[in-house]
């Protein structure tokens, strides 16, 4: 079975559109699009699919007979097909689609993941091909084992103290029968987050154990005392969960939360909150006055102009300094001078500058443009300040202003893994270094975060489908965030592993044999276009050998990875256990050119950072505050994550905090094994 060639610049396709060109067909270009009934398919269900025909001579390709063909993805050999869509179409104005027509009736023990379909068409009654597409359009495939069908709780307004009650439907979606469930009513958590998990624990109370349903049938279970009210300060906002485990609490079936509900104390209503998609929790708590100022004194002057596009530097680098002055006054000014200092971070002055004297400058004229050359100190990082004053003749001070610069050495290339989407904001600062001094960088994304607020994204819990459509919405996320720091979207990797599917892929999917089912995408395949590898298995040893091949294609210098505490996201916690062990195999295959240093995040609380065999040393990195505003500002890209509650609560440019700390692994090339089973 023949691979497909390794596509590294992501592309995400919906429909084909193709082009068929006057050597083709012996007309002007014509466009036909592609398109199936539906994004996503259960197991079992029938593709349809539709070709339509645009464009103002598209008659005059005449009578044609269209067929398609169904490939795995990344394969070349069919599935299905060919198959007749339609015989002797004439497109026309008036009939410029085939309709929705059958293609292919997915077995019910199909591959998951995604599947392509190639349309052929010839002139009828001929066998000369007319045009055809490859690649056009695809669509995913996905085997969901059991659903919650319905939570319903007793009502949606509660006194602290009250009873909870709740009725949920359970549904076994196969033909065959599933035995020995587990269902479970707490509060809302999802089970691969340590913290949340454990805050929940105490409010698990179990609907049924031990549940069978027969294929097909659905159980209705009742819970008159589900819970009860929490005790709160103020009216709060409150959501539970169902879980259906299987009999040994170990593999998780579905997940599904309940509308949401409202807590308040005997006799408090106010103030009435507001949920996580609004900018803010209470009507009190609305910023009117942040970007008012977002500037402190003396660094957002009329008068004086700087170009804010570079401010990250290394040491000993000579830094361009570009800055435009005019009078902004009614009366111009005469005789001044233009003065600049440059103080490193301890305040100490690197260098002075006069840059012009007897200067005359009209009120409201031209501005002048000033450019000049700082040479950075060898050796010294930190946050360096740049001063340029106006005086007039008496030396008074007529104008002022500062800009940062963000000094630290910087790696040749650099490669980031990311858990999730959103997950490089640790590492903006020196995202955006490498953007301005021209380094390369690549970010690669584990997950696509397709539970993380899915369900508040639809209001609803997630089925496959919209699973599958909140993990694309999270990666265009991060193409604009990143674009917005100047990262390309093709310098970003997806792998499209299920969000909190990691732990399960690390410790107990190891081969591409036995991959793992995911709870919301409901497939042991990555389904999504635009992935480095499509249809990348589930398992361990598929993950490690896509993480190699994009190592040993880029060979940074510096790769950053998480390593969180012990309380965090299983999916943080396994992102560097892939990382280093793909590293561990390319040291040993001889497949690096260079051994690249490896950082990972800090340690907040020791007592909760879980022991590893590794030796670290922390580092400091420093980001200035123009990088930092322009970090703050692609937060707000991720509107799914509170994007928009970052942005009501915008934090002025003092409040940015102009360090990174990060650590660095002295001995990753050690240790095998001692995180595997």
């Amino acid at each position: 079975m023949n691979k497909r060639t390794l596509r590294m610049p992501l592309q995400a396709l919906v429909a084909a559109i193709i082009f068929v060109s006057a050597a083709a067909c012996g007309y002007g270009q014509e466009s036909v699009s592609v398109v199936t009934d539906r994004p996503t398919y259960d197991a079992g269900s029938e593709v349809g699919v539709e070709v339509l025909f645009s464009g103002a001579d598209a008659s005059k390709l005449g009578s044609l007979d269209l067929s398609a063909t169904v490939r795995y993805a990344g394969e070349d050999s069919a599935v299905a097909g060919p198959v007749i869509i339609s015989r002797g179409f004439m497109p026309s104005a008036e009939k410029p689609s085939t309709g929705y027509q059958p293609l292919w009736k997915i077995p019910a023990d199909a591959r998951t993941g995604r599947y392509e379909v190639d349309i052929a068409a010839r002139e009828s009654g001929l066998s000369q091909s007319k045009f055809g597409t490859s690649n056009g359009v695809s669509f995913a495939v996905y085997r969901k084992l059991v659903k919650i069908d319905r939570i319903q709780l007793d009502r949606t307004f509660y006194t602290s103290g009250d009873t909870i009650s709740c009725r949920a439907t359970i549904k076994n979606l196969t033909d065959h029968a599933i035995d020995g469930l587990r269902v479970e009513f707490s509060d809302r958590y999802w089970p691969w987050i340590a913290g949340p998990a454990a805050q929940a624990k105490m409010s698990i109370v179990t609907m049924a154990n031990g549940l069978s349903l027969a294929p097909g049938e659905e159980q209705t279970l009742r819970l008159p005392r589900a819970g009860v009210a929490p005790e709160v300060k103020q009216p709060a906002i409150r959501q539970y969960g169902v879980v259906v485990w299987d009999r040994d609490r170990k593999n998780v079936y579905d997940i599904a939360f309940s509308p949401l509900t409202f807590v308040q104390p005997p006799g408090v209503n106010e103030p009435k909150p507001y949920y996580l998609q609004y900018a803010y929790p209470t009507l009190s708590a609305v910023n009117t006055s942040s970007y008012r100022e977002f500037y402190p004194p003396g660094y957002d002057s009329t008068a004086i102009r700087f170009d804010h596009s570079h401010t990250m530097f290394q040491p000993g680098n000579v830094a361009p300094i570009r800055f435009a002055v005019s009078d902004p006054t009614d009366q111009p000014w005469k005789q001044i001078m233009l003065r600049m200092r440059a103080l490193d971070p301890n305040g100490k002055e690197v260098s002075y500058q006069v840059r012009g004297q007897n200067l005359d400058i009209p009120a409201h004229g031209t501005p002048l443009q000033e450019e000049t050359r700082l040479i950075l100190p060898p050796g010294t990082s930190g946050i360096y300040r740049v001063n340029v004053e106006v005086n007039d003749a008496a030396g008074a001070i007529l104008a002022a202003s500062s800009l940062e610069l963000g000094v630290n050495p910087l790696p040749k290339s650099l490669l980031i893994f990311c858990a999730h989407e959103d997950d490089e904001g640790a590492h903006y600062g020196i995202i955006r270094a490498a953007v301005e001094n021209h380094i390369p960088v690549h970010l690669v994304y584990f997950t696509s975060g397709d539970a993380g607020s899915c369900d508040r994204y639809y209001e609803q819990s997630c089925d496959p489908a919209q699973a599958l459509n909140f993990g694309a919405l999270r990666m265009d996320e991060t193409r604009a965030a990143l674009g917005h720091l100047g990262v390309p979207p093709e310098d970003i990797y997806y792998l499209g592993l299920p969000d909190g599917g990691s732990g399960q892929i690390w410790y107990d999917h190891v081969e591409p044999s036995h991959p793992y089912l995911s709870v919301l995408l409901a497939s042991d395949h990555a389904p999504y276009t635009g992935l480095v590898r499509p249809n990348l298995p589930y398992s361990r040893d598929s993950v490690i050998a896509a993480v190699k091949e994009i190592i040993k294609k880029l060979q940074p210098a510096v790769i950053y990875t998480a390593h969180p505490p012990s309380e965090g996201h299983i999916d943080h916690v396994v992102n560097g256990y892939f990382v280093v062990k793909a590293l561990q195999e390319l040291e040993h295959e001889g497949a690096l050119s260079a051994r690249p240093e490896v950082r990972v995040d800090r340690i907040y609380n020791p007592r909760e950072h879980p022991p590893t065999p590794y030796h670290y040393a922390e580092k400091k990195f420093f980001a200035s505050g123009d990088a930092l505003t322009l970090a703050q500002e692609a937060d707000w890209f991720y509107q799914s994550q509170g994007g928009n509650r970052a942005q009501g609560n915008l934090r002025t440019f003092n409040q940015l905090a102009r360090e990174e700390t990060y650590r660095v692994i002295l001995d990753w090339q050690e240790h095998e094994g001692w995180n595997e089973k």
